[in-house]
């Protein structure tokens, strides 16, 4: 009589399967960690041209008839500042996230809220600078509807992280890019090039 264990396979391949998601699951946090780092040295890195800030001890010597120092210059406010007529050639220090939304919509998934939450937190760290926040697609489909796609994508997350976090809405500059720049190294129709791309403006 022959005994047949499929029970028993069916719950070790079950057992295999739940192991590697939950490896899968923890790369992609410790991914996503990275690229918040590296975001947040975006942002607090010195533009070009701007000193870097130092705390110096000083000694206040008064002398009469002495004229008052120069105050020194801030650097502008991010309001002053025209964000939205970057030149093209602008510099800049791009992290992109997989931002996930509703199929074929501009609606945000739940699931990517606590990443949009982190990413305001950095944003707000430096209120000078500008950051272009650029939605990207893969190439399967209409060109022209993933563009106007990309284009609704890169608002949506502009218009969440302002909502959410008061963040000044000039700051941020939301760019459609459709399927016109895959990531390095990949197939333009992988689906791991629908993504939002932040670039924080250094000079």
């Amino acid at each position: 009589m022959k005994t047949i264990f499929r029970p028993a396979t069916s719950a070790l391949m079950l057992g295999m399967v739940l192991l590697a998601m939950g490896s899968g699951q923890a790369i992609a946090a410790d991914d996503e960690a990275a690229k918040l780092k590296d975001l947040e040295r975006a942002m607090t890195t010195p533009a070009e041209g701007e000193p870097i800030k130092k705390k110096v001890r000083t000694r206040a010597i008064v002398f009469d008839n002495a004229p008052a120092p120069a105050a020194a210059s801030a650097p502008a406010p991010a309001a002053a500042l025209d964000c939205a007529n970057l030149p093209a050639d602008v510099k800049t220090n791009a992290v992109d996230f997989a931002i996930q939304f509703k199929v074929g919509s501009a609606k945000i998934s739940h699931a990517s809220e606590a990443t949009l939450g982190s990413i305001a937190k950095i944003l707000a760290l430096a209120p000078d600078r500008c950051v272009l926040v650029e939605g990207h697609t893969d190439a399967t489909g209409n060109a022209d509807k993933n563009m106007t796609l990309s284009k609704d994508r890169a608002g949506s997350v502009v218009n969440y992280i302002t909502e959410k976090s008061g963040i000044d809405r000039k700051r941020l500059v939301p760019l459609g890019k459709g399927s016109s720049n895959p990531a390095p190294g990949l197939d333009p129709r992988d689906p791991k090039n629908r993504r939002v791309v932040f670039k924080v403006v250094t000079g």
